[in-house]
This record gives structure tokens, sequence and C-alpha cells, in this order.
């Protein structure tokens, strides 16, 4: 490569690279006004490729309080398929599913406790440094939620951070937001080519981000409606049956971001 080639290449590459991080600086900043949100919605739902009615199925017919005492079968059927449906892209043969399965079970069996005192918590009201007892010992509720987060993420068979991230969208939709490749790399969160890296950041990034996003929504509404917060919340959350502000911020992210 002669030097004005090499300059040339490299001028490119800066440009490139302020071009990102502005990208990144304004996606994380934006408010998302209500009315985006709606339209994003209804996007979301008349495209085809978005299997918009996956999720809610999936809430339906599984009983995801409970997900430690369904069968393996059941686990396969309703939470392994539903994942490999979304993009996940698990493991293929059949042999690995039974093992999967029961680590699914497992993850869920020791979030248990950390689940329950979460269970009344939302993601636009959610106090990071609030302790709560478990088992004896105190915990921030950004603990808690690294420790369930973290526990999906060790089940294993390409089940890491994204396939973690929609199943616990499923137990508790109030409050976790999916995440995906796209998505992350959106919010400058670190390069998905490193996954283990990368699903340590859900929490401590994405999450905070996400409630950011909940609350310029829930602000915007309050504005045009003039209404309590209380209203407003109660309104977004039942502008699609079934599919809360934190779904609803997730269709956003895939209509703005995923499908580029």
């Amino acid at each position: 490569m002669k030097l004005k080639d090499f300059k040339d290449a490299r001028k490119k590459f800066r440009s490139n690279s302020r071009r990102k991080e502005r990208e990144i600086k304004e996606a994380r900043e934006s408010k998302i006004a209500y009315q985006e949100l709606y339209k994003a919605a209804e996007i979301f739902e008349e495209d085809p490729g978005a299997r918009s009615s996956d999720w809610i199925s999936a809430r339906r017919f599984v009983d995801w309080k409970n997900l430690h005492s369904l069968s393996t079968t059941k686990i396969i059927e309703k939470v392994i398929e539903f994942l490999n449906n979304w993009g996940c892209y698990l493991y293929t043969e059949q042999k690995n599913y039974p093992k999967m399965a029961e680590k699914i079970k497992e993850a869920y069996r020791k979030s248990i406790p950390f689940l329950e005192a979460l269970e009344n918590e939302t993601l636009e009201d959610l106090k990071f440094e609030k302790k709560t007892s478990i088992s004896g010992k105190e915990y921030t509720n950004k603990e808690i939620l690294h420790e369930v987060f973290t526990n999906f993420c060790q089940v294993g068979y390409k089940f890491r951070g994204v396939a973690a991230s929609k199943v616990l969208s499923l137990i508790n939709p109030y409050l976790f937001v999916m995440w995906d490749t796209s998505i992350c790399k959106v919010y400058g969160i670190r390069d998905p080519s490193e996954p283990y890296i990368r699903d340590k950041q859900y929490v401590p990034k994405f999450i905070p981000f996400m409630q950011e996003k909940a609350n310029s929504v829930i602000d915007s509404y309050m504005k045009e409606k003039k209404c309590s917060r209380t209203e407003a919340i109660k309104a977004i959350n039942d502008f699609r049956k079934g599919r809360p502000l934190t779904k609803l911020l997730d269709e956003y992210n895939w209509v703005t971001y995923s499908q580029e």
C-alpha cells in the first residue's frame, strides 16, 4: 500500500469512528415520545418478520412462575423452540435439548428468591440501590438483577445474554427488556463478538438506558395529556393488550435499529 493510500484509509477510518460515536451518543441520549413508541408498535405488529404474536403466545401458554416444575418436553416445546424462532440460534441438534431444558429449569430454581424480590418492581420506577434481604443477606436491586441475569447466562449450549433477556422478559414483563446484537451495537455496548464481556453490561448499562427511555415516554404522555404519572403508565401499558411498556420499548428498538 502506498503512503497516500494508507493515509486515505486512516482518514476514512477516523471519519467512520467519529460518525459511529455520534450515532451511539444520539441513541443513548435521545428521548422517545409516546407517539413514536406507539407508531413503532404498530409497524412491529404489521411486519410478518417481527413475529409479533410469538411473545404473546409464549406468555399465555407457559407457566413462567413455575418454570422449574415444567416437564423437560414442555421446556423444549415452549421455551427452546420459542427462542430459536426468535433468532437465538441455540444448538439445533435435538440430542442437546433435554440437557439445555434441565439447565434452564436449574437457572430458574436458583433465581427464585431473587425473582420474588423483584416481583413488584417495574423498569420505570426501579431504584437500583434499594436493598432487600434474601436468605439473611442484603442485596441491592442492581445486585439482584445481576444474580438473576447471570444465572440464565450460564445455561450454556449458546444460551447467553440474548436468550436470557428474552426469557426474563417473559418471567417479569414489567421489568426486563430484551436486547439483541443490533441493539447492543447501536447503544455502544461491548462488541457482540465478545458475548461474555457484553453480557456483563446488561444490568449496569442497558437497563439504565431503557429506564431513561421509559421515563421519557411517560413524561411525554403526561405533558401531552396533562395527566398524572400513574395515569400515563396505565395508558401506555394498556395501549397494546398484553404488551407493557418494556415490550413496547423492545419493539421500538427492533423497528428503529434491528431492521437497519
